[in-house]
């Protein structure tokens, strides 16, 4: 359920968003002000009502301001029963194109943050991977921050945002350097300690960068992590629990890096770096074709053709590099 605000400055314009309004068969409150020139209108609507009432609002005469909110509860009679299970169904229905794009852009922290604990995480990562530990590994995965930059990256795409798509890009980069960075340097540390030398099982921690299983499955499990951020994204579903997903495909190898650079295993780290370039693209693969498939794309139809191919390009590229990672890890993989 979203709570839509329509501020309007004349009694003619209120009339049309009122025509407007009555059309979506939607109730509303209506309040005017300064000698009835400011006039305010309150609509509750469904979720996946809110971009084509938005769309025909925006296409009023006149000056015309529209606040979609998310009301932390409703309270009512009117809500109970029937219309209750109603609503609480169609909450789970798509959202608008302008509120993806605002969710798209909420997901992107500051540099630093982002940066601070991408670091962390790489350090907990690796410590996992010198335990053998998967529930420090799941620790990792939880800190990681990973799921804005590829959504935010894929939402840019089938929308034509090119400053948001540029700046996800950046970040993935920038976490995955930063990610290996850190890893590399605690690994290293960690090195120099004869007791943590002594207790590492290395063949079990370096099994731990999934390079030794088959590419299909390692396909697998990204894609199906892209779709299920692009189904949260697009929805009013949580998204939290899919960022440990998303991180769950890319923390691991890149701590098993970080220790088979310090214990001199090549063979290692190879395959765990390919295994973090076929996750991170068929991340971004399965989330922008589902983005797609659900229904986003422009608003300006005269746009919608340009996006496509930049859609094709895009994908077109993302496979190529897929094919030749995954060609990579098999020829590591029948190495090992």
């Amino acid at each position: 359920m979203r709570l839509l605000t329509v501020l309007t400055d004349s009694q003619s314009t209120t009339d049309e968003v009122r025509a407007v309004i009555d059309r979506h068969d939607l109730e509303y409150s209506l309040a005017g002000y300064d000698d009835d020139n400011d006039w305010t209108i309150t609509v509750p609507a469904p979720a996946h009502a809110v971009e084509p009432l938005v769309d025909e609002l925006q296409s009023v005469a006149g000056n015309v301001t529209i606040v979609v909110e998310e009301p932390m509860a409703i309270v009512g009679n009117e809500w109970d029963g029937a219309n209750e299970r109603r609503g609480e169904w169609l909450s789970f229905e798509r959202i608008s194109r302008s509120e993806l794009r605002s969710k798209a852009r909420s997901q992107l922290p500051s540099l630093v943050i982002f940066a601070a604990m991408t670091a962390i995480s790489g350090v907990v990562a690796t410590t996992g991977v010198l335990l053998d530990s998967l529930a420090v590994l799941v620790g990792a995965m939880v800190i990681a921050p990973l799921l804005g930059p590829a959504m935010a990256s894929s939402v840019a795409t089938v929308l034509d945002e090119r400053r948001l798509f540029v700046r996800g890009v950046e970040l993935q980069l920038t976490g995955i350097g930063v990610a290996m960075a850190s890893a590399l340097a605690f690994a290293a540390f960690a090195r120099t300690s004869s007791v943590v030398t002594a207790a590492v099982d290395l063949d079990a921690s370096l099994g731990l960068g999934s390079h030794g299983l088959p590419p299909s499955l390692l396909v697998t499990v990204a894609v199906c992590s892209g779709i299920a951020g692009g189904l949260g994204m697009t929805t009013t579903g949580i998204t939290d629990l899919i960022g440990v997903m998303i991180a769950a495909a890319i923390m691991p190898p890149i701590g098993v890096v970080g220790v088979g650079v310090a214990w001199g295993e090549p063979a290692a780290v190879l395959g765990s770096l390919v295994v973090v370039a076929v996750n991170l693209i068929a991340i971004n693969v399965g989330a922008i074709a589902t983005l797609w498939t659900v229904g986003f794309h422009p608003s300006d139809r005269s746009r919608i053709r340009t996006t496509r191919g930049a859609i094709i390009r895009r994908i077109v590229l993302l496979l190529a590099l897929l094919l030749a990672a995954l060609r990579l890890l098999e020829t590591v993989s029948s190495g090992l």
